[in-house]
């Protein structure tokens, strides 16, 4: 019987983003298989606290702005060393950095892996190209990384898994029906797409009302209100700000819409949409080929065939449910937790075996 591992998350972002999001699971995932989890995060982050709630160790390191790391170096140092840390598993490019100082100044020889799943484009430099393993959340993200000059047998594609909500279909004959955005209000998310494509729809549906929910970050509603205001659509588009329950406000909506201009290297609103068996209209960037049905992508920035496909949708009860049950399904299938849990063990092992 192969033992456990002991593997150190290394992750210097403050906040709680997909990259974020995905080093928690897969660290709950490592851990519920019995391997022993580390981490290395700056105070007052995400990171850290995922750390202390779930009871991992935590070496506190300087945030990606502080260079000033031989202090955290050697702390790290020790903990390898006394642990007996057998991976060390790092989310960004400078922790990676830093994962591969580690590597020369530690006597204690550990398999460095690289997991990706953010949107920059990666460097296949001094520390990449010393990993053991890339994993990648999702084939765009292998992609960039073999554009990068990363070896296509150095990178395992991962996706992340999750929990669907139970099944409950809305009725659909109910009025009005509803279109939602759920995510950051940030001009890479769309959300003046959104309205525009609204504007079109309301021309045809004019019960129709638009949801959209997501913290302010460098977009304001007020800017938003005031577009919808001019389009002629203000009393049919609402702004709910944050929701605390992302599967509440999904179950409210009939349609979903993602309708970004880039970035999406891994969306996880894209997976909660499909698991919660709503139909799901997204554009055609990053990874969300990968995960909504090709039938309902749409270009970038492109208000009228985002309106013409979301039409489609509202104008027939039929293919709402195909299309939510056909995502749901989807889920189920090809991102479960346990699917998830198993690839990103084997990979580990991998990792381990080809650095000894």
């Amino acid at each position: 019987m192969s033992r456990n591992l002991k593997i150190l998350n290394i992750i210097d972002i403050p906040w709680h983003s997909a990259l974020a999001a995905y080093a928690f699971d897969q660290s709950a995932a490592l851990a519920g298989r019995g391997h022993g989890v580390f981490f290395a995060a700056p105070e007052n982050s995400a990171a850290a606290a995922f750390a202390r709630t779930n009871g991992f160790p935590l070496t506190l390191i300087p945030s990606r702005n502080n260079y000033l790391l031989l202090g955290a170096l050697l702390r790290l140092k020790k903990l390898v060393e006394t642990e007996s840390i057998d991976v060390v598993n790092t989310h960004t490019g400078k922790a990676q950095s830093m994962a591969r100082l580690l590597s020369l100044i530690s006597s204690r020889p550990f398999a460095l892996i690289r997991t990706k799943a953010d949107a920059r484009r990666p460097r296949n430099g001094f520390a990449l190209g010393k990993a053991a393993l890339v994993i990648a959340g999702s084939g765009h993200i292998k992609k960039m990384c073999t554009i990068a000059g990363v070896n296509d047998d150095q990178i395992e594609v991962i996706y992340q898994g999750i929990i669907p909500p139970p099944d409950q279909p809305r009725a659909t004959s109910h009025k009005p029906l509803t279109v939602g955005i759920l995510g950051r209000l940030d001009p890479v998310k769309g959300h003046t797409c959104f309205i525009a494509a609204a504007a079109l729809i309301l021309k045809k549906a004019p019960d129709t009302e638009f949801l959209i929910a997501g913290r302010e970050e460098n977009v304001k509603y007020a800017a938003l209100e005031t577009l919808a205001k001019k389009l002629g659509i203000a009393g049919k588009v609402k702004y709910l700000g944050h929701v605390p329950d992302k599967f509440a406000f999904i179950r409210s909506c009939d349609i979903g819409a993602i309708t970004s201009l880039s970035s999406e290297a891994v969306s996880r609103a894209a997976l909660e949409w499909l698991a919660s068996g709503k139909p799901l209209v997204a554009s055609s960037v990053g990874g969300l080929p990968e995960f909504a049905a090709a039938e309902w992508l749409v270009p970038p920035q492109d208000p009228a065939m985002l309106a013409e496909k979301i039409l489609a949708l509202l104008e027939s009860p039929e293919k709402r449910l195909a299309a939510g049950a056909d995502g749901r399904a989807k889920i189920l299938r090809d991102f479960s937790p346990a699917a998830f849990a198993e690839r990103t063990e084997t990979a580990f092992r991998k990792a381990v075996n080809s650095a000894q």
